[in-house]
């Protein structure tokens, strides 16, 4: 299984919107894990945007443009991920629709979105623990449910920690079928 988040320059504009316009991925970090919550292999990268960082985005995230200069840009490490992809069943994200849809356009700006490996099932935690409280939960929300902790990352690693930890919780409480 692998569990991903992206940090990006901003959020998803309305499809239609030119390419360029949506947002970029300016960390992605992604793990292979089992259903003990053992991280197997993991891939991680900052990646240099062709704009400038909003400064709404260095404050959340505490990621600067400096951080940025020396990264590589998406095709640059294409084929580690998609070699990292490769073979796996199951994704999940917590907003899985936005992470999906951000690694798209990436994708897309290259013409590699149907070269691309995606994983038969995509797994939103957002959907997943919706009946929980009725409600759509941050992912600070479930993991405190899920583990009785706080944390407040915005980070692409620490978010798919976290992530791993709420993913695990939700297969053991039935809310993953076929767990």
């Amino acid at each position: 299984m692998i569990a991903f988040d992206t940090e990006t320059t901003g959020l998803l504009h309305p499809d239609g919107t030119r390419l360029f316009n949506q947002p970029f991925i300016i960390e992605f970090y992604a793990c292979k894990f089992n259903k003990s919550g053992k991280i197997i292999s993991e891939f991680e990268t900052f990646l240099k945007p062709p704009i400038p960082l909003p400064e709404i985005i260095t404050k959340i995230t505490g990621i600067t443009d400096s951080d940025l200069k020396d990264a590589p840009n998406f095709l640059e490490i294409y084929d580690e991920l998609s070699d990292f992809f490769l073979g796996e069943k199951d994704i999940f994200a917590h907003n899985c629709s936005f992470d999906i849809n951000i690694l798209k356009n990436e994708l897309m700006r290259y013409e590699k979105e149907f070269k691309f490996p995606w994983p038969k099932n995509h797994y939103c935690t957002v959907e997943l623990s919706h009946t929980i409280q009725n409600k759509r939960l941050k992912l600070e929300q479930l993991y405190f449910i899920a583990t009785g902790k706080t944390f407040d990352a915005h980070r692409a690693k620490a978010d798919t920690a976290a992530l791993v930890e709420c993913i695990i919780w939700l297969g053991e409480n039935d809310f993953i079928k076929n767990w």
